[in-house]
């Protein structure tokens, strides 16, 4: 006696169910290394404290926040914590740092004896900064947005041609 293999819809149906699967796993495969292939590559100018979940550009137009062409190739940035808050340290000559408050709208609250509590608390630390109130920073500060502030240290280094400004927005 022979072996009866099923009726032919059977056979049909058994067909169909393992050619979705293999299909099924050929486009879960092309997912898996798709997912893992390198993206374009972590911003250069991000600090090492940058949690990578949004861009520079990102992080920039949600804290109202615009950089002038003249500064952005020296600036670093982060956005460290669950927060996000963003951290950026520009270096430029003083008509790009004036461009800078400008655009920003930012105002002058003069010469500080006191730190904010960010440059001091141990988030700047986090970035590699040190900032001390005996080198001479000027805080400057707007609201461009409610529930957003931007807060900018800037000092002139001490070869009195460069500045250099450590800046929070929220």
């Amino acid at each position: 006696m022979g072996v009866t293999r099923g009726t032919p819809a059977a056979r049909q149906r058994t067909t169909a169910v393992l050619t979705a699967v293999v299909a099924a796993a050929i486009v879960i495969g092309i997912l898996v290394v798709a997912s893992r292939a390198p993206g374009p590559g972590r911003d250069s100018r991000a600090y090492p404290a940058d949690r990578g979940t949004i861009t520079l550009a990102g992080a920039l137009g949600r804290a109202h926040v615009r950089i002038p062409d003249c500064l952005a190739g020296t600036l670093r940035y982060a956005v460290p914590g669950p927060s996000h808050d963003l951290y950026l340290m520009l270096n430029g000559s003083r008509p790009c740092l004036d461009q800078f408050t400008t655009i920003n709208a930012l105002t002058s609250e003069g010469a500080t004896a006191e730190l904010p509590a960010w440059a001091v608390d141990g988030r700047g630390e986090t970035l590699g900064w040190r900032l001390d109130a005996s080198r001479g920073y000027t805080l400057y500060t707007a609201r461009p947005a409610p529930d957003h502030t931007i807060e900018a240290l800037i000092r002139e280094l001490s070869d009195a041609s460069a500045y250099q400004a450590f800046v929070r927005a929220t």
